[in-house]
């Protein structure tokens, strides 16, 4: 778990004002509720995205919040396609060739 203070030091952009902010509009969920608040690493990477786009792409906050559940939205569908092609390649190769042939139809 990293602390605020960790968070702040590993980001000089970022500010407390900022973390909590992305905090309040729920562009960050701390684990728990402690004072102050802790972040998994899933959270400490997310920071560094939301830097990022902010930074390097000049996304204010109002449209960060549109854009990252798209982007959340990307991710999970890689993540289920991923899945999909696992299952699928696993299956005997007539069934493999059918579910081809299917999208292919298409």
């Amino acid at each position: 778990m990293t602390t605020l203070e960790e968070l702040l030091r590993l980001h000089a952009a970022l500010t407390p004002a900022r973390v909590e902010r992305w905090i309040a509009i729920g562009l960050l969920r701390p684990e728990g509720d402690d004072e102050p608040p802790r972040f998994a690493a899933i959270d400490v990477a997310r920071v560094r995205l939301l830097i990022e786009l902010r930074e390097d792409l000049a996304i204010d906050d109002q449209a960060l919040e549109t854009v990252l559940p798209l982007l959340d939205q990307v991710h999970t569908l890689r993540h289920r396609l991923a899945r999909l092609a696992d299952a699928i390649a696993r299956q005997p190769e007539d069934v493999r060739r059918a579910i081809a042939a299917a999208l292919n139809e298409r």
